[in-house]
């Protein structure tokens, strides 16, 4: 049993097991995998040849590299870049490839995919080009909750990191970038574009987008006809190193209803997403196109320029770019750490100030001892009920209030902290948990009931 989670969505939850019958391909060994859209049920090394051969025949059949070109994989340490740079060394062994991994300084988060990835990389031989945020440019992601864009924080990141992942290409001679958007996203942000009468934005989303200025790389989706669930498929088969938690930025996050309204159409008929794909690639994009061509409106027309601050393409009347907008905004507010130690904490409570301790263990760690005055409020309840959770807390002790979340030793509150932030709440995470409050001296006390 796996259990997978990505920024953004729900956890998957994956069973690699036997399934009864032989392989429809070798008919040797055991079948563990089911694609009901293609009627067929793969042992692991038949499923494994099968992801191979579609990724080698999406690059064949759309040009997205050629024997000449040096290839960057953006990898992020989720599945779907994994999986990619797996069955490209796999698919084209000669081919000049090379791996990019942008440390964000998530806290709790960053370091731990930095070390799959460079697990990833080891492995396949592959060389790895690490952009640390901090060292770079004196900024991580987290620094943005103390922005206005504190409730839109996966929008940033991906701005910035589509921005650097561009900047590293160039500082390496790349020509092409690979990316791990899969055939779910591709599919769910069609469906949102359409609905929203965004056609300039699916048409952006063909597999291989040319250069908008001279000397930048061209951007290759190889995955983009690959169901999503088969990229965990394929990691969890092949063993390869990847994320095993989730972003704190995404926690609470609900599934896009596009996706779920993807997901039920599914179950009925196993090719809908093929199916939507291909009216999208192959009718609506070259449509919409045509359409631009006869109004005399082709991507020529549209003015792209370098960002006046980083030299990147930008299509922005004042000519900076919406990353540098937002790092500007950022450094004139400040950063703000989002942990606090228990000294900290300890020194609030004596100068009087209103500091509302949250335990977020489950009930039965919390009636075994917890800090002193604090409410229980176990991780799991918080992320399913935030929204009624925050306005309870806001309604009951008011403005000017710190809240400070607690664990074990200090990951699972700082998601909460982090949530709690987006919300609008003075919210911190305890550093180092109750382990660190121990340490500190500090008394617990038990409890025989929850608050």
């Amino acid at each position: 049993m796996v259990r997978y989670s990505k920024c953004g969505l729900p956890a998957m939850t994956v069973e690699i097991k036997g399934l009864g019958v032989k392989c429809s391909e070798c008919g040797e060994e055991e079948a563990v995998v089911e694609l009901r859209y293609a009627r067929k049920k793969l042992c692991r090394r038949c499923f494994t040849d099968f992801f191979v051969r579609r990724v080698k025949r999406t690059v064949e059949r759309y040009r997205m590299f050629g024997p000449d070109d040096r290839v960057a994989v953006a990898l992020s340490g989720g599945k779907d870049s994994v999986a990619l740079l797996d069955a490209l060394k796999r698919a084209f062994p000669e081919q000049d490839i090379v791996a990019f991994y942008i440390d964000l300084g998530i806290h709790h988060y960053s370091e731990h995919l930095r070390e799959k990835v460079e697990a990833l990389t080891d492995r396949l031989k592959v060389p790895l080009h690490i952009y640390d945020l901090k060292e770079r440019e004196g900024y991580v992601i987290d620094d943005f909750l103390t922005t206005k864009f504190r409730s839109k924080m996966c929008s940033v990141c991906g701005i910035v990191k589509r921005a650097v992942f561009t900047q590293m290409a160039k500082e390496v001679g790349a020509t092409v970038m690979a990316t791990g958007h899969n055939l779910d996203d591709t599919v769910g942000t069609m469906l949102s574009a359409f609905f929203a009468g965004d056609f300039e934005s699916i048409a952006r989303l063909k597999p291989v987008l040319k250069p908008l200025l001279p000397g930048q790389p061209k951007k290759i989706k190889p995955l983009f006809n690959t169901p999503e669930i088969e990229d965990l498929y394929y990691v969890v088969l092949n063993d390869l190193p990847v994320q095993e938690c989730s972003c704190p930025h995404s926690f609470g996050a609900s599934v896009s209803r596009y996706k779920r309204m993807l997901d039920e159409m599914e179950r009925d008929n196993p090719n809908v997403k093929f199916q939507l794909l291909s009216v999208f690639i192959k009718r609506l994009v070259p449509m919409y196109e045509r359409v631009k061509a006869l109004e005399g409106e082709e991507e020529a027309a549209v003015e792209v320029r370098p960002c006046k601050v980083c030299g990147l393409p930008t299509s922005s009347p004042d000519g900076i770019c919406s990353r540098c907008r937002r790092v500007a905004m950022l450094k004139e507010r400040g950063g703000q750490r989002l942990e606090v130690s228990p000294r900290e904490v300890k020194a609030m409570m004596d100068e009087g100030r209103r500091v509302v301790l949250i335990d977020v263990r489950p009930e039965s760690a919390y009636e075994k001892e917890r800090i002193p005055g604090s409410i229980n409020i176990p991780i799991a309840e918080f992320e399913s009920r935030q929204r009624k959770i925050v306005r309870k807390l806001r309604r009951k002790y008011g403005r000017g209030t710190i809240f400070v979340a607690y664990c074990y030793a200090g990951r699972e509150s700082y998601p909460v902290a982090v949530a709690m932030r987006r919300w609008g709440l003075r919210a911190y995470s305890l550093e180092g948990g109750i382990a660190a409050w121990k340490e500190a001296g500090y008394s617990l006390e038990e409890s025989s009931e929850a608050t």
